[in-house]
């Protein structure tokens, strides 16, 4: 996070407002490319604010100072608005892809829609801070002619920069305040794109912010031009997170994208590892049950087998049998006499 304090806080237009920050020391000043952004942040009644992106309207040249133009829509762009002189802000960043790469072509035409003017200004600076030979065509679509944030300044820059130079499109309303010839009343077509560029589309890159659909349009008015993907470079213009498009992609928010991914992997496996945790000790228990319940099971059979081997044995079931003696009848005895001797030595027998 790098410290920065308001020093301009200014209405350009009826719906733009442009806050100008000054590095609170040296030290807490970045370096960025011509293009990127970075978010803002500040304190509101006490409390901080959510970070928001905006895209980075000065050139790197102008050291320590930053500026972020927006529209006046929204809680947080109302809130910009509150800010004084001397009121601190937090900066991160920069961020994004959406750049001039040494490998694009030397002719540059950038199509802004609106407040997608903000990434194309501080490239426009740095060419003239730069004195760059590259020749960039700017087309600006505007509303009406009464909201052109910078309209002065590109004017300025175009009569000093021999190699830049700007076509004002009016998307409805008079156009008498451009008193010059390069304004068109209406939106920006193939018409228009053939007159500026002189029929020529596949010697140059072709960079593209705006609104969605916008940016949707002018794409596939290219494609039909049959230019190559690599020469469009695309960005969503939104006061908040930027997405990127075309050849050039915004690391910094593939980077979240991916830590993103990785914080609900993170949580997966660790919802997994809690798991696993939990089912080891069920599954011990249940085999503790079973087998305690074997053991039981074990040891009344042996006492079952201990009893039926102490039991004596019986008769009924011995295996030695021995037959009864066979029963037979006795013939009638005869009774034996009854033999008496008389005193006289006479013996008488019945």
């Amino acid at each position: 996070m790098h410290k920065y304090i308001v020093t301009a806080n200014e209405k350009l237009t009826a719906t733009t407002q442009l806050l100008t920050l000054q590095a609170s020391q040296p030290a807490e000043a970045f370096d960025h490319e011509p293009g990127q952004y970075a978010t803002i942040s500040f304190k509101r009644k006490y409390r901080p604010t959510p970070a928001r992106c905006f895209s980075i309207v000065t050139a790197p040249e102008e050291t320590g100072k930053l500026q972020f133009c927006m529209r006046n829509r929204g809680r947080f762009t109302r809130a910009v608005t509150d800010l004084k002189p001397g009121d601190p802000v937090a900066v991160r960043g920069p961020f994004g892809g959406f750049i001039i790469e040494p490998s694009h072509a030397a002719k540059i035409v950038l199509l802004a829609g609106g407040i997608g003017i903000t990434p194309f200004m501080s490239m426009i600076r740095h060419a003239a801070f730069t004195q760059s030979t590259t020749d960039i065509t700017l087309i600006y679509s505007c509303p009406n002619q009464q909201d052109m944030p910078f309209f002065e300044e590109l004017i300025k820059l175009e009569r000093t920069n021999p190699h830049f130079s700007v076509v004002f499109s009016i998307s409805a309303g008079p156009i008498d305040r451009l008193n010059q010839e390069r304004i068109y009343s209406g939106r920006i077509g193939a018409e228009l794109l053939e007159a500026v560029i002189a029929g020529t589309f596949n010697d140059r890159t072709f960079f593209i912010c705006g609104p969605p659909g916008f940016m949707k349009g002018l794409s596939a008015m290219l494609a039909d031009k049959a230019v190559d993907d690599r020469q469009i470079v695309t960005e969503a213009f939104s006061q908040g997170p930027n997405r990127q498009t075309g050849e050039m992609r915004d690391w910094p928010f593939n980077m979240y994208a991916l830590a993103a991914v990785g914080v609900v992997l993170g949580s997966f496996i660790i919802m997994l590892s809690d798991l696993l945790k939990t089912l080891p000790p069920i599954l011990k228990s249940n085999s503790a049950q079973a087998a305690a319940a074997a053991q039981v099971n074990n040891n009344r059979q042996a006492n079952l087998d201990a009893l039926v081997n102490n039991l004596p044995p019986n008769p009924s079931s011995s295996s030695t049998i021995t037959p009864n003696p066979p029963t037979t009848t006795a013939a009638a005895a005869t009774p034996a006499p009854v033999c008496t001797t008389s005193q006289s030595g006479v013996t008488t027998c019945r």
